[in-house]
């Protein structure tokens, strides 16, 4: 990006868990809080190309998401004392907004920032969780 010499857009998709994580989630949540980190740093070091670099932190895409399979859906609900089936409700449940999270809620995200309404933004989040007031990042 840097020898092309036009700017551009990264985007990193982070997770709800770099600013506050789940019960019994130290790996994931501590490896998204790196992430969310590198991307400060990175919007820091990059400015000056005009590459900027954002985050989106999701959580609890269910649909359509990997992230259930290989026994996620089971930890995630023993945790929380639940049923797999009941973890979409559970996770709308605790949002301010009583949303479930879907993908295209995410690509709506990232079309914000990389469709030209966002081009003077760099090194910033926005949060797609439905609303969880302890992840807010301000």
């Amino acid at each position: 990006m840097r020898k092309q010499a036009v700017g551009g857009d990264i985007l990193n998709i982070v997770s709800k868990n770099a600013l506050v994580s789940g019960p019994n989630n130290a790996g994931y949540g501590s490896a998204k809080a790196a992430q969310l980190h590198l991307s400060r740093l990175n919007a820091a070091e990059l400015g000056k190309d005009k590459i900027r670099v954002n985050v989106i932190n999701p959580d609890a895409v269910i649909a359509g998401s990997n992230i259930w399979s290989g026994g996620w859906a089971e930890g995630r609900a023993k945790a929380y004392g639940i049923t797999i089936a009941e973890l979409p409700a559970y996770y709308a449940g605790r949002t301010l907004l009583n949303e479930i999270i879907l993908p295209e809620d995410i690509a709506n995200a990232c079309f914000a920032y990389v469709g030209g309404l966002l081009n003077k933004t760099t090194g910033n989040v926005i949060n797609v969780d439905g609303g969880i007031a302890v992840s807010f990042v301000r």
